[in-house]
């Protein structure tokens, strides 16, 4: 029998795999919301580090669910395939409820090579586990403005990304 601490740990492993697959789930269903199912409605997404986001407008530091719906909408336009995401290391703490993943997302942009993203995420959970509260994650500053590029010459960010 498994214990509660078990359970919750499986729990939230589970809500973060469910969540860091959503972009693939999202655009094979071409729907963006699949995105957002493991989110609480007033969950925020901040991105970091702020050198990044204040240099590539219209980037925000935090959004909101729909604010990240629509971004990912967006992207889709210039999305071959999310291909699929490692995780790397994966560190809960239960008593807090919070998590923090290494993560590499393999993405490739219409008209560009395939790439691969370094992200570290850190999550906070309902009390239950199921449903994330707060997302902040640190991108790889050099892929990712590789990927901004290749992305604008495909018409993202060029006015409301």
């Amino acid at each position: 029998m498994a214990s509660s601490t078990e359970d919750l740990r499986a729990t939230i492993e589970s809500t973060v795999t469910q969540f860091l697959s959503g972009p693939a789930r999202a655009l094979a269903a071409n729907d963006a919301s699949v995105y957002l199912a493991a989110l609480t409605e007033d969950c925020e997404h901040h991105l970091r580090p702020l050198a990044f986001v204040a240099a590539n407008p219209p980037l925000k530091s935090v959004k909101s669910n729909e604010e990240q719906k629509a971004q990912l909408e967006a992207a889709f336009v210039t999305t071959e395939e999310f291909k699929h995401v490692n995780i790397r290391e994966l560190v809960i703490d239960l008593e807090k409820r919070k998590a923090s993943v290494l993560a590499e997302h393999h993405t490739k942009i219409i008209g560009a090579e395939a790439n691969t993203l370094e992200i570290t995420w850190f999550f906070d959970f309902t009390e239950d586990g199921k449903r994330i509260s707060r997302v902040s994650e640190f991108i790889d500053t050099a892929t990712a403005e590789k990927r901004l590029a290749d992305m604008k010459r495909q018409g993202f960010l060029t006015n409301k990304g």
